[in-house]
């Protein structure tokens, strides 16, 4: 971060663990897992399941290279929750390539995924959000300047549960993005749809090497926050 807050025409937010703090919201649903699995111990497979897909979008870029075939090949499974266009997008490639690897169907992936990392934490997430950040950003708009999130996963019932208006959201599974960060694909038609040069865009995220490094690859100023609200109080004095 090289100028003030305010000397920047947009400011493009990460979502997740940027927006609420990331360790309050596991624990959180942690206790929600383990009550609903001790009393459905029969679905317990779910559970890797989940840990398996978390894996697999935190190592995407790797599993993608490793493949002989090339990141389209990725996901074979990933037929049965394709769209009309017959062609998989980056999330049924995954959870087609989740369905090979736990012996189950890309649908039975995409159903538990979106159940407990999706809909489910909507109220964790409100339960656990950076209010000083949200009143920030409200000041942020207020003052003129654009809003934007990019995330790497999907934002618009995350940002209802947070009670958050922004200009424009931009999410690593869309059709027009498709590239997880550190690809700088999202901030890049952020800057392409609203006219903006990259010296006049601002990138907080709280992970260096994906939000930061997004912000690098696509030339423009980051801020990386910490994870504890006491270290994030002392910055937000200072922007």
């Amino acid at each position: 971060m090289k100028k003030k807050l305010t000397e920047y025409k947009a400011v493009v937010f990460d979502l997740d663990g940027t927006l609420y703090y990331q360790r309050k919201l596991r624990i959180k649903m942690a206790w929600m897992l383990f009550s609903y699995y001790l009393c459905h111990f029969w679905r317990i497979k779910e559970l890797f399941v989940i840990k398996k897909f978390r894996e697999v979008r935190e190592n995407w870029d790797e599993i993608t290279a490793a493949s002989s075939s090339g990141p389209e090949a990725a996901g074979t499974g990933a037929a049965d929750v394709r769209g009309d266009t017959g062609l998989p997008g980056l999330e049924d490639e995954q959870y087609g390539y989740v369905a090979e690897v736990m012996k189950c169907s890309a649908a039975t992936v995409k159903t538990t995924v979106e159940t407990w990392m999706y809909e489910k934490p909507l109220k964790a997430v409100a339960d656990t959000a950076d209010r000083e950040l949200l009143k920030i950003i409200e000041g942020i708009r207020r003052g003129g300047q654009k809003v934007f999130i990019f995330s790497d996963y999907p934002i618009e019932d995350k940002l209802k549960a947070l009670g958050l208006t922004v200009d424009g959201m931009y999410a690593a599974t869309d059709e027009r993005v498709n590239e997880l960060k550190p690809s700088p694909k999202g901030l890049k038609l952020i800057m392409e749809d609203n006219g903006f040069a990259p010296d006049e865009i601002l990138m907080i995220g709280d992970r260096m090497s994906r939000d930061g490094q997004s912000a690098i690859n696509a030339g423009c100023d980051y801020l990386i926050l910490p994870k504890s609200a006491r270290e994030r109080a002392a910055i937000y004095k200072t922007i």
